[in-house]
């Protein structure tokens, strides 16, 4: 029986969902499978899946790595541990033996300065022992350089949801349009566009903003568990992603889930997105953030009928199945390196 042991430090929900689609791949193939995670918070909306044939063990100092007792087919790194007291557990296992130990990014690169554990593998070009490192490929590959990956053993890896959580909901849609996330938001524009339509808007983010008339503002991080339910409940998901915002990349995640439970999403057009969103076919793209673009693609989604809107939402979770699934690259994950 092929035994792997996942290391998943980096406490947060997208880490939970990989871990919770890395369960399902590993029981699929008979593999048993250890996990030692670094997570305070329980995530009960979530629900962390037993691993087939193995353990999940709380992290709890080094001589926690007592109970992964190998020898393991495959060591994978999930991200760098968020907390930095599980530096010199990530070090050891980087350092251990396994027969393949690679590193899988689920988020960007932290910037120097911003996490500590990967400061100290820049520093000590810790990485450079591993077999490999699979890393989103809208990274800067050059940064990943720094870190001692580099050439063949470096690959990149598309942005994944959990398509078994984020599955479409049996639910009324209502008379509202939904938003999440920070980066590079301009909320203002969607206010005014939704406002224009009609429409109540809700929001979840930790950016600065205010409510107004008509707009409900929640904080993201403390509305986790509610994104999955605000999402399927309202008439169309809009990330105003802002024209100066550089990352082409830049509301996937929100796109990507709300498009798994079969909405329709209204975005930014760049190349990154067009890779996934067919305009009018699966979704809905604008050239350049102002109200009147925002009200001009919620009258696009208004003026769908129920057909074509069933249809619609079919096509945009068949595009996330086919090409953004995390089920679908943990599958692949472990077909190539366990043999």
């Amino acid at each position: 029986m092929k035994r792997v042991l996942l290391a998943n430090f980096a406490e947060c929900p997208e880490n939970l969902h990989f871990e919770r689609a890395f369960v399902r791949a590993a029981a699929a193939r008979g593999f048993k499978l250890d996990i030692i995670h670094d997570f305070d918070y329980h995530y009960s909306f979530l629900g962390a899946l037993p691993p087939p044939g193995g353990k999940r063990l709380k992290y709890a100092g080094l001589e926690s790595l007592a109970g992964c007792a190998g020898p393991y087919d495959l060591l994978v790194l999930l991200d760098f541990p968020k907390r930095a007291r599980c530096a010199p557990a990530f070090l050891r296992l980087a350092r251990g033996k396994a027969k393949k130990k690679i590193f899988v990014a689920n988020h960007l690169l932290p910037m120097p300065g911003h996490n500590f554990t990967a400061d100290l593998c820049r520093r000590l070009k810790v990485l450079g022992g591993l077999d490999g490192a699979c890393v989103l490929d809208f990274d800067d590959a050059g940064l990943w350089g720094e870190m001692g990956l580099a050439g063949e053993r470096l690959t990149g890896r598309g942005y994944s949801t959990d398509c078994e959580y984020y599955s479409p909901q049996k639910v009324q849609a209502g008379n509202y349009v939904f938003s999440a996330g920070s980066a590079g938001r301009d909320f203002k524009a969607l206010a005014s566009g939704v406002k224009k339509c009609g429409l109540d808007l809700k929001i979840f983010s930790d950016a600065k903003e205010k409510a107004g008339q008509g707009l409900e503002f929640l904080p993201l991080a403390k509305n986790l568990h509610n994104l999955r339910a605000a999402a399927a409940g309202a008439r169309a998901v809009v990330i105003p992603v802002s024209d100066a915002h550089i990352n082409e990349a830049a509301g996937n995640s929100i796109a990507f889930l709300a498009m798994a439970l079969g909405k329709p999403v209204l975005t930014k057009r760049t190349r990154y997105m067009e890779k996934f969103i067919a305009d009018g076919r699966n979704g809905f793209l604008y050239d350049s953030l102002s109200a009147a673009s925002v009200e001009a693609g919620l009258k696009r989604i208004l003026a769908l009928g129920p057909a074509r809107r069933r249809a619609l939402g079919k096509a945009a979770r068949a595009a996330i199945l086919a090409k953004a699934s995390l089920d679908r690259f943990c599958a692949a994950f472990l077909e190539q390196y366990v043999k």
